[in-house]
């Protein structure tokens, strides 16, 4: 029988006597009984888990190493750098003022945060200016494995870890995120259709983004 005990600041899981890793030394553990309960239902459920149910992203997340850490970090310092909301070369004038609108508030708000110049790039070519990234890793350094593993996996799937940050600070919901990394798609679509193929994989994104949110609510 699978249980869980509350040790310290942390609820470890048991089958019977025996501790669960989730790899060698890494113990398989949540720091809210929620949190707990639920990986306890999944581990019961005989149904098959995806990459995104909250007990595979609690698994990613307990099994992190320091330098696991540490390349994550390094991949989304990476990311910033060349952020999906960043990008404005188009010719359409149209559009490129609807992402100024929706868009510039969140770029100028990260950029104050962390004391950091964030540079739209306007032209195919043009060249990304060096970003003071120091505040921005304090910040990913000091996040439990378990956020640090949401922005990452949020970050990873709409390329851009300047909305994900608002995601996980409470700022926008999985709805609005999806939206906000799909303007130009959206405004396409409008012009000239949406085809099945592009509904099948919004689809598949956003059932992503919901289950990444359902992990988020019950680790914060």
């Amino acid at each position: 029988m699978i249980t869980f005990i509350k040790k310290k600041n942390k609820y470890l899981f048991y089958n019977k006597q025996k501790q669960i890793l989730v790899v060698k030394d890494k113990p398989l553990f949540t720091f809210k009984k929620t949190h707990a309960n639920l990986v306890l239902n999944q581990i019961a459920s005989k149904k098959k888990k995806n990459q995104y149910a909250l007990i595979n992203l609690t698994y990613f997340s307990c099994a992190l190493s320091i330098d696991d850490k540490k390349k994550i970090i390094e991949k989304l310092l990476d990311f910033l750098k060349n952020d999906l909301i960043l990008f404005r070369f188009f010719e359409d004038e149209e559009l490129k003022k609807l992402m100024n609108k929706k868009l510039n508030l969140y770029v100028e708000n990260f950029s104050k945060t962390f004391k950091t110049k964030l540079s739209l790039v306007n032209h195919l070519h043009s060249s990304l200016k060096k970003l003071n990234t120091k505040n921005f890793k304090k910040f990913l350094l000091e996040l439990d494995v378990f956020l640090l593993s949401c922005i990452y996996k949020l970050t990873c799937l709409t390329k851009s870890v300047i909305l994900s940050y608002f995601f996980i600070i409470k700022k926008i919901d999985f709805k609005k995120l999806f939206e906000l990394t799909n303007i130009e798609n959206n405004y396409q679509q409008k012009r000239w259709g949406y085809v099945d193929e592009q509904k099948k994989i919004d689809l598949e994104s956003i059932e992503i983004l919901k289950n990444i949110s359902i992990f988020f609510k019950n680790i914060n």
